[in-house]
């Protein structure tokens, strides 16, 4: 009997011990599988697109641009990396009594802790006799995710003439989302005497391959500017 007693306490403790074995290993399977998970999430995080601070008058960049004046810019983080978009622009430069004047937007992309220009946009009216005009449409740059895909858009418009008389002027809406560039050009609209002159607008075929919400936005945008009445 006392041998019974001895062999039935063996078997419950060796019991008891594959149950305790089994308990935790469980646990280490699940603590094995939460850091699993934890450092994909750690190596492969979701780029995100987002909008910094921008500050016209502080920006490091001010100095790598040309033109009397930086109009507007931004700050943004996307898939690519951080970014920033300059305007600037020159007034009235008298030469031998024609008027000049140019537009620049410049874009840069820091790389291993350094700005570099990723592209640029110029526009000029050069040796106007009459009134000169070459200018950013204030609060025409937006820089937007439209399609979702945590790369920006940045868009502006600007208006550029050589006259002396009221007629609509040359309008422009660039877009450039990353490297591509997208654009609409056509014509200012003027009311006069009732009647409403220019709007002409033709739409960059490099449209016909871009994400839909990039024209929808486009087309908004070139709406809101560009209309004056006399």
């Amino acid at each position: 009997m006392k041998n019974f007693n001895i062999i039935l306490l063996l078997i419950l403790f060796t019991g008891c011990n594959n149950d305790q074995k089994k308990f935790s290993e469980s646990i280490s399977q699940k603590d094995s599988a939460a850091n699993n998970n934890t450092q994909q999430l750690t190596v492969n995080p979701a780029p995100v697109f987002s909008l910094g601070s921008f500050d016209k008058n502080t920006t490091p960049l001010k100095d790598s641009v040309k033109g009397d004046k930086i109009i507007d810019g931004a700050t943004w983080t996307d898939a690519e990396g951080e970014n920033t978009v300059l305007l600037a622009q020159t007034y009235n430069d008298m030469v031998n009594g024609m008027q000049n004047q140019r537009i620049y937007a410049y874009c840069f992309k820091k790389e291993g802790g350094a700005w570099k220009r990723k592209w640029l946009v110029q526009d000029r009216i050069d040796s106007c006799e009459v009134d000169a005009t070459c200018e950013f449409f204030p609060q025409s740059l937006t820089v937007t995710d439209n399609d979702k895909n945590n790369i920006g858009e940045v868009t502006f418009v600007y208006k550029l003439s050589c006259k002396g008389d009221v007629s609509p002027d040359e309008k422009k809406l660039i877009m450039y989302e990353g490297a591509q560039k997208y654009a609409i050009r056509g014509f200012t609209i003027i009311q006069l005497d009732g009647k409403k002159i220019g709007g002409d607008k033709k739409i960059d075929p490099a449209f016909n391959n871009a994400p839909r919400p990039l024209l929808d936005f486009a087309n908004q945008r070139w709406d809101k500017f560009g209309f004056a009445k006399y």
